[in-house]
């Protein structure tokens, strides 16, 4: 039972190490995306020295009671965060940082059955805190260096921040778009010579965005009412890559509304949706993560 608990938690101590270096790649590659403080940079920086000191504990086999008992916690509450992430139709569970898991492989390969596997082979016999202390070399011989590790690994990732822009990808910032200026996106956009005429409203999305889902058929509703009038607007839906499959379309092919793509040039950070007012191919006004309503859109497009 000694042993089956030891190779448990070695699997355990393995993943949480291994997502961890995954995580670390990932914060010295590309900026990360803030979609609220459990998503954002600096959130992984308080997670990823916890993931890993973890890793190191189980391996290590120190107070392996208290070491065990965390790793269970740990575990469940994946659960917990990554089911949340496939119930809600999540892209990727985001445990391996750059490479995309569907959560419910994570769920249903990892997960769960490192959680039953620490659950059913608990430490017998041990107490949860000592006495008795363990032997003072091993004791800092795992410290020492863990302690040495994790403040440079911090000290690595705060100083190395990757830059908001580089020739292989770019943070969209609406805020930067400056009020009646050309809007920069318009040179990576299939349907530029249209939008540089009239008054549009351009939504871009991601084919798996749940928001543009909700917004897409709104925005096609709107395009149907003002169609015909005076002061007519006009409205154009804009895919960002990575594009969606066939079966993944957002935007019908019997669509009314203007459809185009950003090109594939580079790797492009924003949330979606994405809603900007033009006039002219100019600027009026941008709105990122979310989508106002008609009243407001006419409101910025005809200055009322």
């Amino acid at each position: 039972m000694k042993k089956a608990n030891t190779i448990a938690m070695w699997i355990a101590g393995i993943f949480l190490i291994g997502a961890s270096i995954l995580k670390i790649q990932q914060l010295l590659t590309e900026p990360i995306l803030s979609k609220g403080f459990w998503e954002s940079w600096e959130f992984f920086l308080i997670q990823i020295p916890l993931e890993m000191g973890l890793g190191i504990w189980l391996i290590c086999g120190l107070f392996r009671k208290a070491g065990w008992l965390l790793g269970l916690i740990a575990f469940g509450g994946f659960i917990g965060v990554t089911l949340y992430k496939g119930l809600t139709g999540a892209e990727s569970c985001g445990c391996f940082g750059l490479v995309k898991v569907n959560p419910w492989i994570t769920l249903s390969v990892v997960d769960i059955p490192i959680f039953i596997l620490l659950a059913a082979f608990r430490p017998k016999g041990i107490k949860l805190l000592p006495p008795p202390w363990p032997n003072p070399v091993h004791f800092f011989a795992i410290a020492i260096p863990t302690f040495i590790l994790l403040p440079a690994i911090e000290y690595t990732l705060i100083t190395n921040k990757p830059p908001m822009k580089s020739d292989k990808y770019e943070v969209i910032d609406t805020k930067q778009w400056a009020n009646k200026s050309l809007w920069p996106m318009l040179e990576d956009i299939d349907i530029k010579q249209q939008l540089q005429t009239g008054v549009w409203v351009v939504l871009l999305y991601h084919y798996d965005c749940p928001d543009c889902a909700q917004a897409i058929p709104k925005y096609e509703e709107m395009n149907k009412s003002v169609a015909g009038n005076k002061d007519a607007i006009n409205f154009a839906f804009v895919e960002m890559p990575p594009y969606g499959k066939e079966n993944q379309k957002l935007v019908s092919p019997q669509s009314k509304v203007l459809s185009g793509r950003l090109a594939e040039t580079k790797k492009w950070y924003v949330q979606t949706p994405v809603v900007v007012v033009l006039s002219d191919g100019k600027t009026l006004k941008a709105w990122q993560g979310t989508a106002p309503g008609l009243e407001e859109l006419l409101n910025v497009a005809f200055g009322q």
